[in-house]
């Protein structure tokens, strides 16, 4: 037993590794072209794709799966019945989900007033549904193996040639296309290169015991991802009616700048899912590898999400824009989206977990009351205070839940949060200040603010360590012993 913990944790810092140095690396090239993007295209080609992607992509894809990816991966043992049933299934339902995108772009487009063209991009858009179902089983196989490695490289493939093919055809004049043929050509480069680097045979097969197994993971946790899904996009649904694609656009501009410390928590929760999944039975274990998650994620998180808090306002006007207030109508959602992304790495942490002790349906709950509450609270906020109401909400919501959340992990596995997160939360709140008021004094251009990042960021680096040096080079220590061996 104690070489099956040993070998599943090489893997999982193996895995940690090398989506975070290869990630990070993608992110990059992402943010560059989510920048020259935004200088290039008009906030209405935003916002149109931004309601198209919800309508298709985003809404019509979450019932082409119903969780029996997710139920792969957390079964202790698949057999082949399992992979071949999951693909059957998702092929009967993405070939429904195509027929009902065709027939209803017309009513949605006119609903939207998106015009004819809206028509044609929603039916576009909606042949990534039918190639995303080619990459759902070899990706699975992958994350079990804990085979990060090479799953970051299609990731690489799919950044690159989304970015690539958006901005040449944005800088040719094609508009919001250039968006959604980059979304195509992006999921088909994908799915090529998940077939290459794992090869399985394709088959087709429903098996009643198989079905009866997933369906009792994957539909409650799959109902979850339409709560969240609902939770999450009032911006293409109330915000695109009473506000227009503009307001839209700023709205995910916001989200999309919030949500880039995120990306560690999302790089984080891929290797813990699968990994606390494979030692659920060990609680003592578990407790500690849960602690240490977050503790690593307070330290790298807490800078980045409050270093943006304090130079929001030139990288809206410096950085995505040049010298301009193009962007500048976000500025006050994407400061409350920053304000409710603070505790959210812990949040998801511990959801992971709950999944992992195969409590999908306490998730469940949770996120029907964060919906009820997004909804009940968001729509008269959007209506009262304009866009920006919906991030004031997620604020509020965040605050009010983040308690419910911790009680119910220290239900299964006591945890000590604030031990692992006080440490770095101080030094990133000294830091942002001093940050602050190096902004106020002389940022004055992109390079002005690319220098106060950077001195930010060896403050922190100094003062997390004199801070927190003892816990961190505890844990390195233990790092650096797992990787040698």
């Amino acid at each position: 037993m104690k070489d099956v913990f040993t070998t599943v944790k090489q893997k999982a810092l193996r895995g940690v590794f090398t989506l975070t140095f290869r990630r990070l690396l993608l992110k990059v090239i992402d943010t560059v072209g989510i920048i020259y993007l935004a200088r290039l295209l008009p906030q209405e080609s935003f916002g149109v794709f931004a309601i198209i992607s919800f309508v298709v992509f985003t809404f019509l894809s979450f019932f082409s799966d119903v969780g029996l990816g997710a139920a792969l991966i957390q079964k202790e043992k698949i057999e082949d019945d399992d992979i071949k049933t999951t693909f059957t299934v998702q092929q009967i339902l993405v070939t429904i989900l195509l027929v009902i995108a065709f027939f209803a772009a017309n009513p949605l487009a006119s609903f939207y007033n998106l015009g004819v063209e809206g028509v044609w991009l929603i039916r576009m858009l909606s042949l990534s549904l039918f190639i995303t179902s080619f990459k759902t089983i070899p990706s699975i196989l992958l994350e079990r193996d804990l085979r990060f490695e090479l799953l970051v490289i299609p990731e690489v493939i799919e950044t690159v040639t989304y970015n690539v093919v958006a901005v040449v055809m944005a800088g040719s004049g094609y508009g919001v296309w250039s968006l959604v043929v980059a979304v195509v050509a992006r999921t088909l480069l994908g799915a090529i290169a998940l077939s290459i680097i794992k090869p399985w045979p394709i088959g087709y097969r429903l098996a009643k015991k198989s079905i009866h197994d997933l369906l009792h993971f994957g539909v409650p946790y799959q109902l979850n991802s339409v709560l969240a899904l609902l939770k999450d996009n009032l911006a293409p649904t109330v915000i695109a009616l009473w506000y227009g694609p503009a307001a839209v656009a700023y709205v995910n501009l916001a989200q999309n700048i919030s949500s880039r410390p995120l990306e560690l928590s999302t790089i984080v929760s891929r290797i813990t899912f699968p990994t606390y999944s494979r030692i659920q039975g060990d609680t003592v274990r578990l407790k500690s590898w849960i602690e240490k998650s977050i503790h690593l994620m307070a330290t790298l998180y807490f800078p980045a999400i409050i270093g943006l808090l304090v130079t929001a306002e030139p990288i809206l006007r410096y950085l995505y824009a040049d010298k301009s207030d193009k962007w500048l109508p976000a500025l006050t959602t994407l400061i409350f989206f920053l304000l409710a992304a603070v505790p959210v790495f812990i949040t998801t942490t511990y959801t992971n977990a709950l999944y992992a002790l195969g409590r999908p349906k306490v998730v469940l709950r949770l996120m029907v009351l964060y919906t009820v509450l997004t909804w009940a609270i968001g729509v008269p906020l959007i209506r009262w205070v304009g866009y920006s109401g919906i991030a004031i909400t997620v604020s509020i919501i965040t605050y009010l839940t983040i308690p419910l959340v911790v009680h119910e992990i220290n239900k299964l596995v006591r945890l000590d949060t604030w031990e692992m997160v006080k440490r770095p939360l101080l030094a990133s709140v000294i830091m942002g200040a001093a940050t602050y008021l190096g902004v106020a004094t002389f940022v004055s251009s992109l390079l002005t603010l690319v220098l106060a990042i950077i001195l930010g960021g060896l403050l922190y680096c100094v003062l997390v360590y004199a801070i927190d040096h003892k816990m961190l080079k505890a844990e390195l220590a233990k790092v650096w012993h797992t990787l040698r061996h």
